[in-house]
């Protein structure tokens, strides 16, 4: 048998060409251009590289080794994983920084809005993105009931004069955020405000107009005793005249509420709602954890797998004043199966630990 250590002129361009990529990857990571965390995949193609380049056999011995016939096809094989390890690597990095660019335009958000007197112990959380021919209504109508509190509207990002129609009215505090974050980064940025000010409770309120503001007293109710620490108001515990939402969207409730009280072992009618109110203890709690995209059904088994307690009441709904619905189509498909995936994941993570510190 020949010996594999003979090198001919192809295995000594692929010794050099080895030899270079483990160089520059060197050379990168020593100059700062790539993180030492990102390099060691590279390292270790080169590696493997070179020894191809040194053992002329060393394909034969692979194919051997993986049961492959055809010893050429190591290199598909080893490329391909190559590949997904990258890819999967990326993507680890793409969510972390995902992460860390929400948290910074929330901070950012927060940092340069004036804080207001605080009026009372309960916090209204807007989060309104696009929304300039309804808000003004709806501030309005929160100021018509008598009970003392506060409201903040979160501007995610808008493009239209949503942020000066808030502020125009002198009745509520504006948080400004540089970018689009969606409806989780925004409602979560409210938490943050609400915990960080000290509120005893926190009452989601859509801007669109479809929430009324006579329905609070009713959430109120349901967090009294503590037994609740999240109170959703359901549009589907009563027949409600007036109000039915589109059959796609019905189905995509009924589904679920299904799914939802069997992972959390509770009946849940209207897990899509985004008129709820909590407690300090969850205001603290989702201020760290709250879900991002759309984040209502998820939110449901984030707080009943970490030992919250939740509470359904009737409450009534208008109809969309303005605009319409970010899911339809196949959005709404794609909707559903994102976060169908959340739930079910969310479900099967541990409880987070801190939980009862977190009040």
């Amino acid at each position: 048998m020949s010996n594999p250590f003979i090198f001919d002129r192809i295995q000594i361009v692929s010794l050099l060409f080895s030899i270079f990529i483990f160089v520059f990857i060197f050379s990168l990571v020593k100059n700062k251009r790539i993180r030492e965390e990102y390099s060691i995949l590279w390292f270790a193609m080169s590696l493997f590289l070179l020894y191809l380049s040194i053992d002329r056999f060393a394909i034969d011995r692979l194919g051997g080794l993986f049961g492959i016939a055809y010893s050429p096809s190591v290199l598909t094989l080893m490329t391909t994983g190559f590949t997904f390890l990258l890819l999967i690597h990326l993507t680890m990095v793409i969510t972390r920084l995902s992460e860390q660019n929400k948290e910074l335009i929330q901070e950012m958000g927060l940092w340069r809005s004036p804080e207001l007197e605080k009026r009372g112990e309960i916090l209204i959380i807007i989060p309104a993105y696009n929304e300039e021919r309804s808000l003004a209504r709806v501030i309005a109508d929160l100021r018509n009931i008598d009970i003392p509190l506060d409201i903040v509207v979160i501007n995610d990002g808008s493009t239209d004069r949503t942020s000066r129609e808030a502020r125009d009215t002198g009745q509520v505090n504006v948080v400004d955020l540089p970018k689009n974050l969606g409806i989780g980064g925004a409602v979560q940025t409210g938490f943050k405000y609400a915990a960080r000010n000290g509120y005893e409770i926190a009452i989601q309120f859509d801007a669109d107009g479809q929430h009324l503001a006579a329905e609070i007293p009713k959430l109120l109710m349901g967090l009294e005793g503590r037994e609740a620490s999240m109170v959703i108001g359901s549009r589907f515990l009563e027949p409600q005249a007036g109000y039915r939402s589109t059959f796609a969207r019905r189905i995509g409730i009924r589904l679920f509420q299904v799914v939802n009280s069997v992972l959390i072992g509770q009946r849940v009618t209207d897990n899509t709602s985004g008129f709820r109110a909590y407690d300090r203890r969850a205001i603290v709690f989702l201020a760290r954890h709250y879900p991002v995209d759309y984040p209502e059904p998820e939110a449901v088994i984030l707080l009943g797998r970490n030992r919250f307690g939740i509470a359904e009441v009737f409450t009534r709904m208008a109809e969309r004043q303005e605009g319409g619905s970010s899911i339809a189509g196949i959005t709404g498909l794609y909707y559903m199966v994102k976060v169908l995936l959340a739930i079910l994941m969310t479900a099967l993570r541990k409880p987070i630990a801190d939980v009862r510190q977190e009040s």
